[in-house]
């Protein structure tokens, strides 16, 4: 059976997984300098193959698919080095994966990261079992770390206001537009640049945006404030929006990351700390501030489809800690 080269010497065929695992165009320079881009040959394992198949039948989004393949690429390379030898099905084991575990802590990885990867490494072994290519899951019995059950953190009242002012002074309709749908609607920000016009329904005392493809592959439709609803209306009225994409810049659609710099750059003007996740949980919050017993309701509105993954935004966030034990006195 013919194996990927994952020796010492030629790490860099880790970047010949499938397309759908990509998260870069690779460059000469990306290659050891004794092997040029040209003498490379995109040799691919069949057992691989099949089990990246497998990977890929899974319901999930594109980011998913995006960082599984880092996280198969970072345990491919840690086991080349640890272990000298190429990577085979047949010869990880337990103790690899443990190992492995363990050079990320070492490493100071946040928990969140080593427990997805290894999440991601016991699913590619489980695939692998369905494929016949090994009897057991090395990583069935490896522990992810244990982490205290915190809510994700969002912008301050305050801090969300000085933004959106910030975005509203800066005049940009079409900054305006994306960073108000994430901070008011609670989109992802895959969500933001997939809208096409037709998506904006927009009526004298309601409207909502039309989400295809989310999440699992669903369609839903999300509320729209009338504020909200107003500052589409003056968005659509200068004809900036794409043929098929509502969001577009000079090079056409815009892209996931580069509704990250938009939001980063206003962040830093409005001297706050914010990203796309930080604008949608703080919408969260805001909502269940406003209607505390409204989880069902909200859960629909973010796309989850289960509810326990909404409720993470009724416990408490590290700041609320934090005032909490400053009250204490003694």
């Amino acid at each position: 059976m013919e194996h990927l080269d994952f020796s010492i010497n030629n790490l860099y065929y880790l970047d010949r997984l499938p397309p759908i695992f990509m998260t870069k165009a690779l460059k000469t320079t990306d290659y050891p300098t004794k092997n040029s881009l040209n003498n490379l040959v995109a040799v691919v394992d069949n057992d691989l193959n099949r089990v990246f198949s497998r990977l890929l039948d899974r319901d999930c989004s594109q980011n998913t698919r995006l960082a599984m393949g880092s996280d198969l690429r970072s345990f491919f390379k840690w086991y080349s080095s640890a272990n000298g030898e190429q990577f085979s099905f047949q010869r990880v084991t337990a103790r690899d994966i443990r190992d492995y575990k363990a050079a990320m802590q070492q490493a100071d990885l946040s928990v969140a990261t080593v427990n997805r990867r290894l999440v991601t490494l016991n699913q590619f072994f489980i695939a692998a079992m369905h494929e016949g290519m090994i009897k057991k899951n090395p990583a069935a019995d490896v522990k992810q770390l244990s982490k205290q059950p915190l809510a994700p953190k969002g912008l301050t009242q305050q801090d969300a206001r000085k933004l959106l002012k910030e975005v509203e002074v800066r005049g940009n309709l079409r900054d305006r537009c994306i960073i108000e749908l994430m901070v008011g609607a609670g989109l992802r920000v895959s969500e933001v640049v997939a809208l096409r016009p037709p998506d904006i329904y927009r009526g004298d005392r309601r409207g909502h945006a039309t989400i295809h493809n989310s999440k699992g592959n669903k369609t839903r439709n999300v509320p729209l404030n009338k504020e909200l609803r107003a500052i589409l209306k003056e968005f659509e009225a200068t004809g900036k929006q794409g043929n098929t994409q509502l969001f577009v810049g000079q090079r056409g659609a815009l892209t996931p990351l580069a509704v990250n710099k938009i939001v980063e750059k206003y962040a830093k003007k409005a001297g706050v700390q914010a990203s796309p996740h930080t604008l949608r949980h703080t919408f969260a919050y805001a909502f269940l501030k406003a209607h505390p017993s409204e989880i069902v309701a909200l859960s629909q509105i973010l796309g989850h489809s289960n509810i326990n993954t909404t409720a993470i935004y009724t416990q408490n966030r590290l700041e609320d800690l934090q005032e909490k034990v400053e009250a204490i006195g003694f």
